[in-house]
Protein backbone atom coordinates (compact mmCIF):
# COMPACT_ATOMS: atom_id res chain seq x y z
CA UNK A 1 0.00 0.00 0.00
CA UNK A 2 1.37 3.44 -1.21
CA UNK A 3 2.01 6.03 2.05
CA UNK A 4 1.78 9.42 1.44
CA UNK A 5 4.83 11.34 2.40
CA UNK A 6 4.36 13.85 5.34
CA UNK A 7 6.34 16.54 7.05
CA UNK A 8 9.60 18.44 5.04
CA UNK A 9 9.91 15.42 2.93
CA UNK A 10 6.61 15.94 1.47
CA UNK A 11 6.39 19.98 1.99
CA UNK A 12 10.30 19.68 -0.24
CA UNK A 13 8.79 17.72 -2.91
CA UNK A 14 6.05 19.80 -3.21
CA UNK A 15 8.62 23.18 -3.74
CA UNK A 16 10.57 21.01 -6.18
CA UNK A 17 7.49 19.95 -8.44
CA UNK A 18 6.20 23.62 -8.41
CA UNK A 19 9.30 25.11 -9.43
CA UNK A 20 9.99 22.45 -12.11
CA UNK A 21 6.55 23.69 -13.30
CA UNK A 22 7.94 27.03 -13.38
CA UNK A 23 10.88 26.25 -15.14
CA UNK A 24 8.72 24.16 -18.15
CA UNK A 25 6.92 27.68 -17.69
CA UNK A 26 9.58 30.07 -18.22
CA UNK A 27 10.98 27.67 -21.33
CA UNK A 28 7.59 28.39 -23.36
CA UNK A 29 8.61 32.32 -22.70
CA UNK A 30 11.89 32.72 -22.71
CA UNK A 31 13.85 29.80 -24.36
CA UNK A 32 16.00 26.54 -23.70
CA UNK A 33 18.69 28.25 -22.17
CA UNK A 34 16.99 29.97 -18.94
CA UNK A 35 14.67 26.86 -18.70
CA UNK A 36 18.16 24.65 -17.85
CA UNK A 37 18.73 27.45 -15.84
CA UNK A 38 16.00 27.45 -13.21
CA UNK A 39 15.90 23.07 -14.14
CA UNK A 40 19.69 23.25 -12.60
CA UNK A 41 18.51 25.15 -9.79
CA UNK A 42 15.26 23.06 -8.93
CA UNK A 43 17.87 19.81 -8.99
CA UNK A 44 20.02 21.26 -6.83
CA UNK A 45 17.08 22.44 -4.21
CA UNK A 46 17.54 18.94 -1.66
CA UNK A 47 21.78 19.89 -1.49
CA UNK A 48 21.12 24.00 -0.83
CA UNK A 49 17.95 22.74 1.73
CA UNK A 50 20.57 20.35 3.75
CA UNK A 51 23.12 23.20 4.05
CA UNK A 52 20.24 25.67 4.74
CA UNK A 53 19.25 23.42 7.94
CA UNK A 54 22.78 23.06 9.21
CA UNK A 55 23.45 26.53 8.78
CA UNK A 56 19.06 27.09 10.57
CA UNK A 57 20.70 24.83 13.59
CA UNK A 58 24.05 26.23 13.75
CA UNK A 59 22.34 30.02 14.29
CA UNK A 60 19.88 28.90 16.55
CA UNK A 61 21.71 27.08 18.87
CA UNK A 62 23.91 29.92 19.37
CA UNK A 63 21.13 32.71 19.61
CA UNK A 64 19.75 30.07 22.76
CA UNK A 65 23.37 31.05 23.97
CA UNK A 66 23.28 34.53 24.10
CA UNK A 67 19.35 34.35 25.27
CA UNK A 68 20.58 32.44 28.06
CA UNK A 69 23.14 35.39 28.81
CA UNK A 70 20.69 38.14 28.45
CA UNK A 71 18.60 39.95 30.74
CA UNK A 72 15.26 38.79 28.68
CA UNK A 73 14.82 35.33 28.13
CA UNK A 74 12.84 34.79 25.28
CA UNK A 75 13.42 36.02 21.25
CA UNK A 76 11.45 36.67 18.76
CA UNK A 77 10.90 35.50 15.13
CA UNK A 78 9.27 37.42 12.64
CA UNK A 79 8.22 35.53 9.65
CA UNK A 80 6.74 37.70 6.75
CA UNK A 81 5.31 36.15 4.39
CA UNK A 82 3.87 33.49 6.47
CA UNK A 83 1.32 32.12 3.84
CA UNK A 84 -0.08 29.50 5.39
CA UNK A 85 2.62 28.63 8.25
CA UNK A 86 5.16 26.85 5.95
CA UNK A 87 8.00 28.56 7.32
CA UNK A 88 6.70 28.97 10.67
CA UNK A 89 6.48 25.05 10.63
CA UNK A 90 10.38 25.03 9.66
CA UNK A 91 11.52 27.31 11.83
CA UNK A 92 10.18 26.59 14.76
CA UNK A 93 11.99 23.45 14.90
CA UNK A 94 15.16 25.35 16.03
CA UNK A 95 13.77 28.55 17.15
CA UNK A 96 11.67 26.87 19.48
CA UNK A 97 8.33 28.11 20.78
CA UNK A 98 9.31 27.53 24.64
CA UNK A 99 12.04 30.15 23.92
CA UNK A 100 10.39 32.72 21.29
CA UNK A 101 7.84 34.52 20.45
CA UNK A 102 6.28 34.63 16.49
CA UNK A 103 4.71 37.45 14.27
CA UNK A 104 3.43 36.41 11.20
CA UNK A 105 2.83 38.29 8.67
CA UNK A 106 0.82 37.69 5.82
CA UNK A 107 -1.82 40.71 3.74
CA UNK A 108 -3.96 37.12 1.58
CA UNK A 109 -6.72 37.29 3.69
CA UNK A 110 -7.63 33.58 2.82
CA UNK A 111 -4.47 32.38 4.19
CA UNK A 112 -5.27 33.47 8.14
CA UNK A 113 -7.56 30.54 8.69
CA UNK A 114 -4.56 28.73 8.11
CA UNK A 115 -2.49 30.64 10.40
CA UNK A 116 -5.14 31.07 13.18
CA UNK A 117 -5.28 27.00 13.52
CA UNK A 118 -1.28 27.30 14.30
CA UNK A 119 -1.78 28.64 17.69
CA UNK A 120 -1.62 26.57 20.75
CA UNK A 121 -0.95 27.01 23.94
CA UNK A 122 2.86 25.77 23.19
CA UNK A 123 3.05 29.51 21.37
CA UNK A 124 2.93 32.84 21.91
CA UNK A 125 1.79 34.29 18.26
CA UNK A 126 1.11 37.91 16.62
CA UNK A 127 -0.78 37.46 13.31
CA UNK A 128 -0.67 40.96 11.13
CA UNK A 129 -2.95 40.58 7.91
CA UNK A 130 -1.14 43.25 6.19
CA UNK A 131 2.11 43.60 4.05
CA UNK A 132 5.48 44.57 4.95
CA UNK A 133 6.63 47.44 3.19
CA UNK A 134 8.77 50.26 4.13
CA UNK A 135 5.88 52.81 5.02
CA UNK A 136 2.64 53.06 6.58
CA UNK A 137 -0.16 52.55 4.01
CA UNK A 138 -2.32 50.78 1.25
CA UNK A 139 -1.13 49.10 -1.60
CA UNK A 140 -2.57 46.49 -4.23
CA UNK A 141 -2.06 43.08 -3.97
CA UNK A 142 -0.91 41.17 -7.47
CA UNK A 143 -0.82 37.64 -7.97
CA UNK A 144 -1.29 35.10 -11.24
CA UNK A 145 -3.98 35.27 -13.23
CA UNK A 146 -7.00 33.25 -13.45
CA UNK A 147 -6.68 29.64 -13.87
CA UNK A 148 -3.17 29.59 -12.63
CA UNK A 149 -3.55 30.86 -8.90
CA UNK A 150 -5.60 29.61 -6.28
CA UNK A 151 -7.01 31.28 -2.51
CA UNK A 152 -3.91 31.00 -0.86
CA UNK A 153 -1.38 31.70 -3.78
CA UNK A 154 1.82 31.55 -2.39
CA UNK A 155 3.59 33.86 -5.18
CA UNK A 156 1.07 37.39 -4.35
CA UNK A 157 2.59 40.34 -4.25
CA UNK A 158 2.45 44.55 -3.57
CA UNK A 159 5.26 44.68 -6.56
CA UNK A 160 3.26 43.88 -9.57
CA UNK A 161 5.99 42.79 -12.07
CA UNK A 162 7.25 40.34 -9.20
CA UNK A 163 7.00 37.17 -11.23
CA UNK A 164 7.95 38.87 -14.55
CA UNK A 165 9.61 36.23 -16.64
CA UNK A 166 6.39 33.90 -15.42
CA UNK A 167 3.68 35.46 -16.36
CA UNK A 168 1.95 39.08 -16.63
CA UNK A 169 0.77 39.61 -12.65
CA UNK A 170 -3.04 40.78 -12.42
CA UNK A 171 -4.87 42.64 -9.07
CA UNK A 172 -5.09 39.69 -6.94
CA UNK A 173 -7.55 40.96 -4.32
CA UNK A 174 -10.50 43.16 -4.93
CA UNK A 175 -9.69 45.23 -2.12
CA UNK A 176 -6.18 47.25 -1.37
CA UNK A 177 -3.66 45.69 1.60
CA UNK A 178 -2.83 47.50 4.32
CA UNK A 179 1.14 48.10 4.53
CA UNK A 180 3.71 48.94 7.62
CA UNK A 181 6.84 49.78 7.82
CA UNK A 182 8.93 46.77 9.00
CA UNK A 183 12.08 48.67 10.17
CA UNK A 184 9.84 50.22 12.90
CA UNK A 185 8.44 47.49 13.61
CA UNK A 186 11.56 45.48 14.19
CA UNK A 187 13.19 48.53 15.92
CA UNK A 188 10.45 48.60 18.53
CA UNK A 189 10.79 44.92 18.62
CA UNK A 190 14.33 45.24 19.88
CA UNK A 191 13.33 46.87 22.51
CA UNK A 192 11.62 44.20 23.95
CA UNK A 193 13.41 41.42 22.62
CA UNK A 194 17.14 40.85 22.77
CA UNK A 195 17.18 38.75 20.00
CA UNK A 196 15.06 39.11 16.81
CA UNK A 197 15.21 36.89 13.66
CA UNK A 198 13.70 37.57 10.35
CA UNK A 199 12.23 35.66 7.66
CA UNK A 200 11.58 37.83 4.65
CA UNK A 201 9.66 36.29 1.41
CA UNK A 202 7.68 38.91 0.23
CA UNK A 203 7.67 37.93 -3.72
CA UNK A 204 10.18 41.00 -5.08
CA UNK A 205 9.09 43.17 -2.05
CA UNK A 206 12.41 42.09 0.11
CA UNK A 207 15.22 44.73 -1.98
CA UNK A 208 13.00 47.82 -1.25
CA UNK A 209 12.42 46.52 2.50
CA UNK A 210 16.30 45.42 3.16
CA UNK A 211 17.42 48.48 1.51
CA UNK A 212 15.52 50.10 3.85
CA UNK A 213 16.85 48.48 6.83
CA UNK A 214 20.02 48.61 6.01
CA UNK A 215 19.86 52.79 5.54
CA UNK A 216 18.27 53.10 9.09
CA UNK A 217 20.78 51.06 10.38
CA UNK A 218 17.78 48.19 11.94
CA UNK A 219 19.70 45.57 10.01
CA UNK A 220 21.95 45.95 13.35
CA UNK A 221 18.85 45.17 15.54
CA UNK A 222 18.37 41.75 13.63
CA UNK A 223 20.42 38.35 15.41
CA UNK A 224 19.91 36.81 12.23
CA UNK A 225 17.91 36.91 8.65
CA UNK A 226 16.99 34.34 6.13
CA UNK A 227 15.63 35.84 2.47
CA UNK A 228 14.10 34.77 -0.79
CA UNK A 229 15.63 37.14 -3.45
CA UNK A 230 13.06 36.98 -6.71
CA UNK A 231 15.42 37.87 -9.19
CA UNK A 232 15.42 34.61 -11.12
CA UNK A 233 11.73 35.09 -11.49
CA UNK A 234 12.38 38.96 -13.03
CA UNK A 235 13.51 39.29 -17.26
CA UNK A 236 17.16 39.17 -17.83
CA UNK A 237 17.88 42.99 -17.68
CA UNK A 238 16.07 43.46 -14.18
CA UNK A 239 17.61 40.36 -12.62
CA UNK A 240 21.05 41.21 -13.80
CA UNK A 241 20.94 44.56 -12.03
CA UNK A 242 18.80 42.86 -8.62
CA UNK A 243 22.18 40.43 -8.61
CA UNK A 244 24.19 43.01 -7.92
CA UNK A 245 21.99 44.69 -5.41
CA UNK A 246 21.79 41.09 -3.91
CA UNK A 247 25.52 40.87 -2.84
CA UNK A 248 25.34 44.38 -1.57
CA UNK A 249 22.41 43.56 1.10
CA UNK A 250 24.79 40.62 1.83
CA UNK A 251 27.90 42.25 2.72
CA UNK A 252 26.22 44.98 4.28
CA UNK A 253 24.42 42.48 6.89
CA UNK A 254 27.35 40.40 7.06
CA UNK A 255 29.29 43.65 8.05
CA UNK A 256 26.90 44.24 10.57
CA UNK A 257 27.45 41.04 12.11
CA UNK A 258 23.85 40.17 11.41
CA UNK A 259 24.27 36.16 10.03
CA UNK A 260 22.13 36.37 6.50
CA UNK A 261 21.32 32.87 4.44
CA UNK A 262 18.99 32.58 1.82
CA UNK A 263 15.87 31.70 2.11
CA UNK A 264 14.84 28.54 -0.60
Amino acid sequence: MFIAATGPTAQLATKLTKKTQKAKDVLRTEGLGRFLELSALSLSEPFRSRWLRRRVATDARQALSKLKAARRSRGLFIDCGSNIGQGYKYFSRYYTPDHYDFVLVEPNKNCLAHLYALRSEKATMEIISKAASVKDGYAELFGPPPGRSEPTHQSCSIVPDHNESLYQSLRFAPDLVETFSLSQMIRAKHELYDVVVLKLDVEGAEYEILDDLIRSGVHRDLYAAYVEFHSLKMRNSERRKKHVVELQIRHAFLEAGTRFSEWI
